[in-house]
Order: structure tokens, then C-alpha cells, then sequence
């Protein structure tokens, strides 16, 4: 007799969901989500994984979730804790006998994976591939030879067919009878309170059902088709396809996107726009079999290049560019925005990374986890992967890119718009961008 756990993490949907559809043939089933006390804690970088904003939006995505569960005789038990523990501990109470998960490129999740199997060796692990749009074994080739760069990596896709999305379940067997009920209560650890609504910009609802329904919006529209004419646009809804905070949560998946955009261009016709979005979900695609590869690399300083860049860490410019407070008001803005809403444009999110790492020269890693605990469509892959490759130390051959501040403030915001959106003038600070020179200090006797 199967006693299944399925252990959820970016994959918080009923449709689409093979680790579900697998889960659902077990005779008894218990749907784990684990709230880990570590993403609340500040790590090495003065950051924590999970901020205050994206805390709340994946609130969203676990009550949208359980209410599917729900309709379906089942429902999601979260825990608060310790995730290698409370899978330990669930799986030996409830003599679990297979576990499911989805199966992705991150060093963390796969070394829980890992450390699980060795406590309980007799339980069968079973890592579902549908993270990606592509599986592992409809690569061309084995990982260790995956291309070098993202152009040599979409001439070997070119001719990969991608699956459709799988139905969605409609029946889900029982959870344990002795299972106690989901904890109500909250731990103090986490955020107290909610966190403040913006007063501009945009706002993102988690769940599924937001998720789809802004999918079937955006591919309803015309704006599959002008995609490329305002991507590098600094504001505006229609400036991108904004699907990014579903989908890396996994309320929406990979494959959904592709097909909704295979029909669009059936339908509408393919052009420029529609061949861009691809290439777009095709550069996530890259960054996830990077992580794969590359494992704990993605994390380190000198990447993958073979020598660390020329940067290190001053506390006070990495204040300063996390708070919008540099002397640069174009990426001030873009800072205020990052920070007030969790969301940024792939425009600002190059050009606030470039001044990190040339302007100021402090260490890539630092941007790259305040961008993990504020982004609401963080992806592991993702970030690290751009901002190694702003950095120098990732995937581009070219060896990093460097933004000029000027030249981009007058090419995407000429006449100071968006600035005067984000910035209050009363508040920003005229303050050098180093309050101490190098002559200020003391000279040893």
C-alpha cells in the first residue's frame, strides 16, 4: 500500500501538474508545504531569502492552492520549521512509503533530497521533471555537454519538440486518518505584520487562479504581437508579459506559457514579438540546465569564470544602492520601485546590477540576494545567472556588461518621468556617495 507525501515547492497548481497526477494514484496522500524558518533569517550577504513581499504573495499561492485541494477531498498541511526535520518526521510518524517532489536545479532543494534519502534509505524518492519546458532526457545531449553559451544552447533546441501540459487531476485519495489538523497558528519568526501596499506601481495577487486568468489576458490582447517594441520600456503593464511572479512560484507552468503562445501565433500569425517571448522563455530554459550543471558555482564569486572580478564589499554603497540613495537618480528610482512593490523591469534590473558591480564595484552576490529576498519573481537560476553575467563571471562570452547610467537615463527616461514617479525630491539625499575618503584615515604609529 502506497503512503504518498508530496512535497511541494514551485509547484502550486492543480493543472499541469505531474508530481499531482503521480501523487494522486497512491491510496493514502498527505500535501506538505514546509514555511522554513531560515528564509526569515539574514544571511551572509545582510539579506534574508525571503522578504516581506514575496512572503505575502506566496501566502496568496498556498490559500489558492489548498482551496483547489480542498474541492478535491484533500487539503495542504503546511508546517512551520525546519524542512529536513519535518519531512523526517512526518515520513516516519505516518510510515510514509514514497515521497514526491518536483524536481529542481537548486543546490539547496537537492541536498535536502539527498540528506532525506540517507536518514530513510528505504524510501522511495520520486523527483518529478516539470519545472523546466524541456525534460532532461529530450536534451541533445548529456549535461555535461551542455553549450557554453545561450546561442550555442537554442541552435541545439531548435528542433526539440515540447510536450503538452498534462490534464489536470479530478479526484485525490484520502489523507491519514490520525493526521492532526494544520497549525493555525503563526510561529513568531515570521513577518508580524503585512507587508505596506505601495501607493503606485503595480500589484500581483498569488495563485493559481490569478495566474491563469492573467495568462488568458495577456493572450487575449494584442500584446504577444508588440512585445519587442516595448520590452526595454522602464513602466506600464504592457510593457512586458508580466507572467513572470506565476510562474517561477509555480501557480502557472513553463509548458502552459508555451502552448498559450503557440496557439496565439496559430491564430494571430508568428512575427518578431512572438519569436522574442520564446526566446525569453528560452533563456529561463538556459539559466535552470546552467544550475543543474554548475551546482554550488552559481553561488560563488568568481562563477564560472576562473578568476573572481575586481570588486569587493563597502557597506555603505551597498546601503545606499539598496535604499535608492546613490548618486545616480535613475537607479534610485529603480530602487525605490524594487523595494515598494518587489517588482522591477528587465531594463532596471540590468542597469541597478551594472551600477553595483562597475559604478560602485562592491560584489555581485550582495545585489544578487537583496534581488532574491525583494523580487516576488525570484528564480534562483534566473537571478544568479544574470547577475553573474552582468558581473563577467557567467555565461557570456563577452566577459560582463556595463551599463552607462547616462545614456540609458536618456534613452528610457528622457524626461524624467519615471524618476519624478519614484523619487521624492524632498527626501533625496545630495550626501557623496562615500562619506569617509581614503585620506581620512588613520595612519598607524
Amino acid at each position: 500500500m502506497k503512503r504518498t507525501l508530496y512535497w511541494l515547492n514551485k509547484d502550486l497548481r492543480i493543472n499541469d501538474n505531474a508530481a499531482l497526477n503521480l501523487a494522486s494514484k497512491s491510496e493514502h496522500l498527505l500535501c506538505v508545504y514546509v514555511v522554513d524558518k531560515q528564509c526569515f533569517e539574514g544571511n551572509n550577504f545582510q539579506s534574508k531569502p525571503l522578504g516581506d513581499i514575496r512572503w505575502e504573495f506566496l501566502q496568496g499561492c498556498l490559500d489558492d492552492f489548498n482551496e483547489s485541494l480542498l474541492k478535491l477531498g484533500q487539503e495542504l498541511y503546511i508546517v512551520y520549521g525546519d524542512t529536513l526535520s519535518t519531512l523526517t518526521r512526518l515520513c516516519e510518524n505516518y510510515q510514509i512509503t514514497d515521497v514526491i517532489t518536483t524536481k529542481l536545479p537548486g543546490t539547496y532543494e537537492n541536498r535536502l533530497i539527498t540528506q532525506l534519502n540517507e536518514r530513510l534509505p528505504e524510501l522511495t524518492i520520486n523527483q518529478v521533471d516539470q519545472f523546466t519546458l524541456f525534460t532532461k532526457n529530450a536534451l541533445p545531449f548529456e549535461l555535461d555537454e551542455l553549450p557554453v553559451s545561450y546561442s550555442k544552447f537554442r541552435k541545439k533546441m531548435a528542433e526539440v519538440s515540447i510536450s503538452k501540459p498534462v490534464p489536470s487531476v479530478q479526484s485525490l485519495p484520502s489523507m491519514f486518518d490520525t493526521l492532526p489538523a494544520p497549525t493555525r497558528f503563526k510561529p513568531e519568526w515570521l513577518p508580524s505584520v503585512s507587508a505596506i501596499k505601495a501607493k503606485q506601481g503595480f500589484e500581483f495577487e498569488g495563485g493559481e487562479e490569478q495566474g491563469l486568468k492573467h495568462l488568458r489576458q495577456y493572450f487575449s490582447s494584442n500584446s504577444p504581437a508588440e512585445y519587442k517594441q516595448v520590452r526595454n520600456n522602464l513602466d506600464g503593464w504592457e510593457n512586458s508579459s508580466k507572467l513572470s511572479p506565476w510562474l517561477n512560484s509555480g501557480c502557472i507552468s513553463v509548458r502552459q506559457v508555451m502552448n498559450y503562445l503557440t496557439d496565439f501565433e496559430q491564430q494571430q500569425g508568428k512575427n518578431s514579438s512572438t519569436e522574442c517571448l520564446y526566446l525569453e522563455l528560452l533563456w529561463r530554459e538556459y539559466y535552470q540546465w546552467v544550475h543543474y550543471k554548475v551546482g554550488a558555482k552559481t553561488y560563488q564569486f568568481k562563477g564560472l569564470a576562473k578568476n573572481p572580478p575586481l570588486t569587493t564589499f563597502y557597506p555603505e554603497r551597498f546601503n545606499k544602492w539598496c535604499l535608492g540613495n546613490t548618486p545616480y537618480p535613475l537607479v534610485n528610482a529603480f530602487m525605490h520601485e524594487l523595494r515598494q512593490t518587489g517588482y522591477l523591469s528587465n531594463r532596471g534590473r540590468q542597469i541597478v546590477a551594472s551600477c553595483l558591480v562597475n559604478e560602485l564595484s562592491v560584489d555581485w552576490r550582495y545585489g544578487a540576494a537583496w534581488f532574491e529576498e525583494q523580487l516576488i519573481d525570484y528564480d534562483a537560476a534566473v537571478n544568479w545567472g544574470n547577475w553573474q553575467y552582468i558581473a563577467g563571471v557567467g555565461v557570456d562570452p563577452r566577459g560582463g556588461r556595463h551599463f552607462n547610467i547616462e545614456k540609458q537615463t536618456k534613452l528610457y527616461d528622457p524626461n524624467g518621468d519615471y524618476q519624478a514617479k519614484w523619487i521624492d525630491q524632498s527626501q533625496q539625499s545630495t550626501q557623496p556617495l562615500d562619506s569617509v575618503d581614503a585620506s581620512d584615515w588613520p595612519v598607524l604609529q
